[in-house]
Formats: structure tokens, sequence, C-alpha cells
């Protein structure tokens, strides 16, 4: 059920069995469960079911380096969290990444990969994205064939998929639900500014937040879960002066290495190169990446790291497609934001050539009957049809070559890290100081992996990389940004001293308080993080039904 914040007074008091902050997809998916499970649950979230932008501002840094994007592109306070700016896309990590690597000397997974996957199936049924499969040999009506002929899995796979969702927005897609549970209470516009531990600081006695106009409201429960997206919920704990006992607690913070430093060529049919997405035979949309086998990895001590057949860039007219120009001009005029997320936005417009419009404008007449079918087509997949929505769209290349997108692990590194300023936000909670580093092993890695990609491709006789620039490493460094997908804050670890949170996502030395975000994860992998967390989030929810049963 919905509790209007308006109805509750200065000093009011909430009570639950257990309490959870932030109503993104790790906070409604682990409230629901508990709910269906009979456990009353309060799920206090800072934003609105609408976007407010007070309570948005909320998220600003103090500071961040500037490796960092804004915080409004990665962080979203509103029922619904990260999710009503999602793209979709869900994967999940691989087994290297659960892997002792000398790469990641200090990274150790407390888990292992075998006790996460049970809960793929259940995490592809919350982000409504299909059946857990993720590798195209295994479905009938794309086994068989691979991304060019003759380019079988081996130590290059082409055949490991991503899947997309509807996109799901957790807020409206849950919002029936959660507005007839008679378990679950949500009370949005409630910001938590400090998560309080008894006297004896080894559990937690209450949490205090706020309004927005300043009302005040405590919040008491057996138990905690902080479910506040990767960077609120490390500063959550940092003011509370919770959870860094190791010094630990806002360190190794990771994202991902991506960019554009070459062209792949293959020397096959044109015809039968697998660009685009596909469908299963549930009609979910998938796509086929490049990427290297367990052994390769670790043989090479390469990082985890994938690869897709992309677009040339939308901003250069100098591709002279009526088709990528019309969706250019699109995505950069006042009506972007109805086409896609801020951030998506700004990654596929961000090459765009000062001055280029009327070019662009003189593609689009040039191949205007192209252009005109692929919007109406296009259009109607992505906005207008029920069900489905196209999650994007990739153009044939006669000649077989394409713009390659790399996607690739951030290596943890203690001195990448969050930590709290002077300044104060509106609620009284000290902002965040972001300083996301980025190191050469970064970069040598990325650099490695496409050497090793273009040796495996000649080898296979099916095609190679023709690189954008002479240096490579350059290259690679203008593009290192991250900030979108939050790790490594609040590390897993199995021992006290070499972390944050334990197995469980226990934070180490409060009883009583837990941790849902990806902030947890030791490593970042090659994957976005929304779909291990909903895993996870259901990891946990079951550990906190367990523990309910046996008392």
């Amino acid at each position: 059920m919905f509790v209007d914040v308006d109805t509750l007074g200065d000093g009011a008091r909430l009570e639950a069995e257990v309490a959870i902050v932030g109503a993104g997809p790790a906070g409604i998916v682990t409230a629901l469960e508990l709910g269906r499970a009979g456990i009353d649950v309060l799920l206090v979230e800072s934003g609105r079911e609408r976007f407010d932008p007070d309570a948005q501002r909320l998220s600003d840094a103090a500071w961040r380096s500037d490796t960092h994007v804004d915080m409004a592109l990665a962080v979203r306070r509103q029922v619904g969290g990260t999710s009503t700016i999602w793209g979709g896309r869900c994967v999940p990590y691989d087994p290297i990444d659960f892997d002792a690597r000398a790469i990641a000397p200090d990274a150790a997974w407390p888990v292992a990969y075998d006790e996460v996957t049970p809960y793929f199936g259940r995490a592809c049924e919350w982000s409504v994205c299909g059946r857990p499969v993720f590798d195209a040999q295994r479905l009938p009506g794309l086994a068989g064939r691979t991304l060019v002929p003759g380019l079988a899995d081996g130590e290059l796979r082409s055949s490991d998929l991503e899947r997309w969702s509807l996109p799901t927005r957790f807020g409206s897609r849950y919002r029936a639900e959660l507005e007839a549970s008679d378990r679950v209470r949500l009370v949005a516009g409630l910001t938590c500014t400090r998560v309080v531990a008894d006297t004896t600081g080894a559990r937690v006695d209450r949490l205090t937040t706020r309004t927005l106009d300043g009302k005040q409201v405590e919040v008491h429960a057996r138990r905690y879960v902080l479910a506040a997206n990767g960077l609120e919920t490390t500063r959550l704990l940092l003011a509370s002066g919770l959870g860094d006992a190791s010094g630990h607690l806002g360190r190794w913070y990771m994202a991902h290495t991506a960019g554009r430093i070459a062209v792949v060529r293959f020397t096959t049919d044109p015809r039968e190169t697998i660009y685009d997405h596909e469908r299963d035979e549930d009609g979910v949309y998938v796509r086929r990446r490049l990427s290297f086998s367990r052994d390769v990895l670790q043989r090479s001590g390469l990082p985890n790291i994938v690869f897709w057949l992309v677009n040339p860039e939308l901003g250069d007219p100098g591709h002279r497609s009526g088709v990528l120009s019309f969706a250019y001009l699109a995505l950069s005029s006042p009506l972007g934001r109805f086409f896609a997320p801020a951030a998506i936005r700004a990654s596929m417009t961000k090459s765009a050539v000062p001055g280029s419009r009327r070019a662009h404008a003189a593609n689009v007449v040039r191949d205007l009957p192209r252009a005109v079918a692929f919007a109406l087509s296009f259009g109607y997949r992505r906005f207008l049809k029920r069900g489905r929505r196209a999650p994007g769209f990739f153009t044939y290349s006669p000649s077989n070559t394409y713009l390659l997108q790399y996607h690739g692990e951030h290596l943890p590194n203690a001195d990448s890290r969050v930590s709290l300023s002077d300044e104060l936000d509106a609620v009284g909670m000290p902002r965040l100081a972001v300083d996301m580093r980025f190191s050469d092993a970064d970069v040598d890695g990325v650099v490695r992996a496409h050497r090793e990609l273009d040796e495996q491709l000649r080898r296979a006789g099916v095609g190679r990389l023709e690189y954008l620039a002479e240096d490579l490493g350059a290259s690679v460094r203008a593009q290192l940004e991250g900030g979108y997908h939050q790790t490594g804050t609040t590390r897993m670890s199995a021992r006290p001293e070499d972390g944050v949170v334990d197995p469980d996502l226990a934070v180490h030395g409060c009883e009583g308080l837990y941790v849902a975000s990806g902030s947890a994860f030791p490593t970042s992998s090659q994957a976005n993080t929304t779909f291990m967390v909903v895993a996870f989030a259901l990891r946990l929810a079951d550990h906190l039904r367990e523990l309910r049963e046996a008392t």
C-alpha cells in the first residue's frame, strides 16, 4: 500500500519487520518478495512517483573527477530508481569474474558463481527479459548460426547473448502489486539521512528520515536493507559512521571501460553477418557479442571485455546515410528526450561535428525514401507497438565493415573512491566527493584485448581489425569515463578486515543491517549491473525469509 508522506506528522514513528531504503529494482524486488512471504515491510523512497527535480538535486556531488559522469545521468531519485532511465539490457556476470586472477589480486568474491546462477531465472522474470538462456546455441531458431560464417565458438565466442527487457520500469511495472499489498507499505518523498546504531554500535536502532520541507520521521524495524543505488548507499553508510571498520568503505570504486578504437572488416559474405538484434522464440530481443573464453582471459591476463558491431558515429555526416542522419537530428533535437534516456542520447550524439546539421539534413534529403521508411518502421516498433519495444537499430554494411564498440572491466583500485565533503544538501546530508580513477593497466587491458581479437579473427580467416588512430593508448584514455554502473564501494568479503559486507550482504559488525546494491560487487565484469543486482536482491530476500522462519 502507498502511504502519503503528507499525512505523517513531524516526529512520526513508523515500524515494520523489515525497513528498506530505496525503491529502485533492488528495493522493489526485495520488498515484494518479502511481502509475498507474509513479512511486514516498509519501503522508503527519497523521490516521488513522478520525477521531482528538487529530490534529484539531493544526489548532486560536491565534486567529481573529469572521468565521472554527471550524477543526474547516473542516479535517479524516483520510485523505480534508475530503471526509469534504463535501456533494458539484461546480462549476467561471467564465471571468470568470480575466479582468483592475477590482474585483480585484491578482489576475492566470497560466493561462488554457482551459488548465484540459480537466481537467474527469477531475475529474468522480474526483469521481464524472457528465459535465463544467454547462449544462442541453446535457443531454437538461433542455434546453428554464427555471427559471421566460419566463426565457431572456441577461444573467441560469438554466441553469448544479452537480453532486452520491455524495457521494464520497475516502479510502474509493479505499482499495482505495491498498491494492493497489505504487507508492503511504500512511503515516497522521505529521505533517509542516517542509520542510527544502538549504544553498543553493534546493532541498528533506527533510521532517521526527512522530507524536503523539514519534517522528521523515525523508522524502527527488526532488520534494515540499504538499496539506495551504489553511491547513495555508500554515502548513507559514511554519513552514519557504520561499515568502515576495515577502511574499505567508499574505496575500490569501479565502472567500466568503454569506447571505440577500431572497425572490424569481415572477409565473409556480408549478407550472412548478424549485425542487428534477433528475437528468440518468445519474441524477446537478444543480441550477440564477441567475447573471449574463460581460458583465454586467464592465460592472457586480460580484463573481462566484450565487443559489439555498431553503427558509424551518428554525429559525423561523413557516413552519408539518411537513416543515421535522421536518427542524429531526432536525438539531438528538443524532442530527443522522448526518444531515449539522457545517458544513451548523450552517448549516441557526442561525436557531433560542429556546424554539421546542414550536412545531416542533406543526407536525409538525398536518402529520403529510406529515411522515411526507417522513421515509420522503427518509430512503430520502438514507440507504438504494444509489448516489447525495439531496443535500438543497426544498419547493414555492404562492405561488411562495422565500427566496434567495447565494454570492459574496470580493474579494482583502492584510490578510486568516494568520500564525504563539507557541503550539505537540502536535507542536511554531506554531499559526495567522487574521485574515479582509471589506471595504466585499464588502458593496457583494452589495447591488448583488441590485439587478441584481431589475432583470433585472422586465425579463423574471417576478418581483421583496422584501428582508428595510431596511438591506441591515447585513444582509450580519451574515452575513459564512468559512473553509470557503480560497483565496489561496499565490497563483499568473507572476512571483516577485507570488506564492508559479508557473503549474505550483511554489514560486518552491525547486526541487522544489509546492503542490496551493486556496490557490494568486488569486480565490475563486462556487464552493466542491473540484472546481477536483481539476482542478489532475490538471494537476500530468501536469506531474510529463512532467518525469519528460523526464529
